[in-house]
């Protein structure tokens, strides 16, 4: 607002007289203001005079007599000259007048009201607001000018915010702030929860976060007790803490069998930054039988997102794998199983399930007739079965004795966990021993078109046994370089197997989704120690930069294998830079041997991981994890 000012106030009117000749020998007098008329007005007799508010006169004997005047309104005025009196009409009339006065169009100056200045137009005096305080251009006062956009006033000069009132950012990632009402500085920050961390200066939950960008990291984690050539052991659940910096809290969860209520297992365990920790499930396996089973099943709860492995068992026995697990948040609905022929006639071939959702409906179209069992229908080969499963439940179906399941599909309208194994398996056939094998199959969403098939570990003069399955109809899988048996052509589903040569990597590829298996082969293959086991390899588009793993218990070597595009940065585990790659076209392999138990990989750019266990008679593998993005949306 225009500051208060008190001006003088000037009340005058400027009369100006003017002398004619009527032509009767008689001067008129005519006294103007501006254009209004007043009424007339005589002298008397004998020169008197009627005395003006601003009295005056003229020379000579002439006197000019005007009337004072009011609120424009005036008496009419008389002169005389040379004793005669004449009488004439008076125009008077008031004009207002601008503080600079103004002369009106007759030539004649008038004054009115006039203000005094009281600044000088443009003049600053401090702030008002986040405005300038400017003296306005009529100089009677000062009003507001608002200042630009992201800037503010101080000591009547606008500056540059520095920083946007009320807008919050990131301290760091543990913590946010936000800017103070006039814009000048942040406000203390506020650390996020132990189970957040600040994005975009919010503080926003890691498992949110986790879920938001899938991959093998999250905070729900499903697991199965596996049917095993030797079930005296349990099964165990591995979880990783991946993060540098926080402590995971991880609770584990079991579902009895007949119960679709889960209840925690013993209490929660704090797990620092890189660390692992061990669960048992001792849950009764489904002994080489096709089985609908309410309940049975367990979960893993982390307050941050975390990794996790099955082991069946960890311990080194004669009959062992592993798998890696997918979190409950990234499981899908479309799944081929992968598998291997029961060459043994007794230690069946077969898939597993976990509903995660009530009301979920199950579905599987295998090559080969599946087996009936408690809740079951057998399935001719190429027809559909189906069952109702809620949160929680487990489903195993397997093929008769000397079957092989491999290339079944499976699908629910709802996500579900599958899994493929074999009770126990020579590979090839007539290869002995025999092993437990088992992967939890990705979904097809997230097969890729380009894979570094890195040879196992060497052991000794063992040949590689790999199986390639179709994601899409009409999928050709090209390998560079080339190796027996490609290229390969298969259909959504179908699967071909192909024999390496020992110690031969090459790199699969096609412009199509698929997904190899690569099978290690038994110890008189030529390998001399270790035993059957499966893994699903990684796509290079699925690649991550941090790995928390652990390796199983009693096998000597253990490995991590680790694969990355030439050129990349060092990958560190533990620590400790990986040396002693080889190549395989853009990419390079090293079988670096590791320690038993927990370890962290990591790397400034994106790798993959493979981890290997070897002992006498038996052997695990498993992707150490994955980026979890769908490449091949269904």
């Amino acid at each position: 607002m225009r500051a208060p000012v008190y001006p003088l106030i000037f009340a005058s009117v400027l009369l100006v007289v003017a002398c004619t000749d009527d032509g009767t020998g008689r001067e008129t007098v005519t006294a103007s203001a501006g254009s209004t008329s007043l009424g007339s007005a005589s002298s008397s007799s004998g020169g008197d005079t009627v005395v003006p508010t601003t009295g005056s006169s003229a020379s000579g004997g002439e006197t000019t007599g005007l009337s004072g005047v009011t609120d424009g309104v005036t008496s009419g005025g008389v002169s005389s000259s040379g004793g005669e009196s004449s009488t004439g009409a008076v125009s008077v009339s008031t004009t207002d007048v601008s503080t600079t006065g103004v002369v009106d169009t007759t030539g004649v100056m008038s004054t009115g009201t006039t203000q005094a200045c009281v600044c000088t137009p443009g003049e600053i005096n401090g702030c008002d607001g986040n405005a300038q305080s400017k003296c306005s251009a009529d100089c009677l006062g000062f009003e507001p000018a608002p200042c630009a956009p992201g800037q503010k006033c101080t000591d009547g000069v606008c500056v540059a915010l520095f920083c946007d009132p009320g807008v919050k950012v990131c301290e760091g990632e543990g913590a946010t702030k936000q800017c103070n009402a006039e814009g000048g500085a942040y406000d203390p920050p506020v650390n996020c929860l132990d189970s957040e961390s600040c994005v975009a200066g919010g503080c926003l939950s890691l498992c949110a976060q986790a879920e938001a960008t899938p991959s093998s990291v999250g905070c729900s984690f499903f697991a199965n007790r596996m049917d095993n050539y030797d079930n005296s052991q349990p099964d165990s659940m591995i979880v990783g803490n991946t993060s540098k910096t926080k402590t995971a809290t991880v609770q584990l969860y079991f579902t009895p069998t007949n119960s679709n209520v889960e209840a925690a297992q013993g209490g929660p365990v704090m797990l620092g930054p890189g660390k692992t920790v061990e669960f048992k499930l001792t849950n009764a396996a489904i002994a080489k039988a096709s089985a609908l089973r309410k309940g049975g099943s367990y979960r893993a709860q982390s307050t941050i997102p975390v990794v996790a492995y099955q082991h069946s068992p960890i311990g080194q026995q004669a009959t062992n794998d592993a798998s890696m697990l997918l979190p409950e948040h990234a499981l899908k609905q479309d799944y081929v199983v992968a598998s291997y022929k029961d060459g043994l006639g007794g230690y069946p071939s077969y898939f597993d399930v976990i509903a995660i959702a009530d009301g979920t409906t199950v579905k599987w179209v295998p090559p080969q007739a599946t087996v009936a069992g408690g809740g079951v229908a057998a399935v001719a080969a190429g027809q559909t079965g189906q069952v109702a499963m809620n949160r929680f439940d487990t489903l195993q179906v397997r093929v008769a004795n000397s079957g092989d399941i491999s290339g079944t599909f499976v699908s629910a309208d709802k996500p579900i966990w599958v899994v493929g194994a074999v009770s126990c398996v020579n590979v090839p056939n007539n290869v002995t021993y025999c092993d437990h094998i088992e992967e939890q199959m990705l979904p097809l969403d997230y097969w890729g078109k380009k894979y570094v098939g890195a040879h196992s570990p060497k052991r000794g003069s063992e040949k590689h046994y790999w199986r390639i399955y179709g994601g899409e109809d009409g999928t050709v899988v090209t390998a560079n370089p080339a190796v027996p048996g490609t290229p390969v052509m298969v259909n959504k589903g179908q699967w071909k197997e192909i024999v390496v040569p020992n110690n031969t990597s090459t790199i699969f590829e096609s412009d199509k989704p698929f997904l190899p298996v690569q099978y290690l082969e038994g110890t008189n293959g030529g390998a001399g120690t270790g035993d059957p086991a499966m893994y699903q390899m990684v796509a290079t588009e699925q690649f991550l930069d941090r790995y928390a793993f652990v390796t199983g218990s009693g096998y000597n070597p253990n490995y991590a294998q680790i694969i990355r595009a030439k050129g990349n940065p060092d990958v560190k585990v533990d620590g400790v830079i990986v040396t002693g790659y080889y190549a395989i076209g853009e990419y390079e392999v090293a079988d670096w041997k590791i320690a038993e138990g927990g370890h962290l990989a990591e790397s400034d750019a994106p790798f993959g991981i493979i981890n290997v266990g070897y002992t006498n008679v038996t052997s695990y593998a498993y992707p150490g994890g994955m980026k979890l993005a769908v490449i091949n949306p269904q």
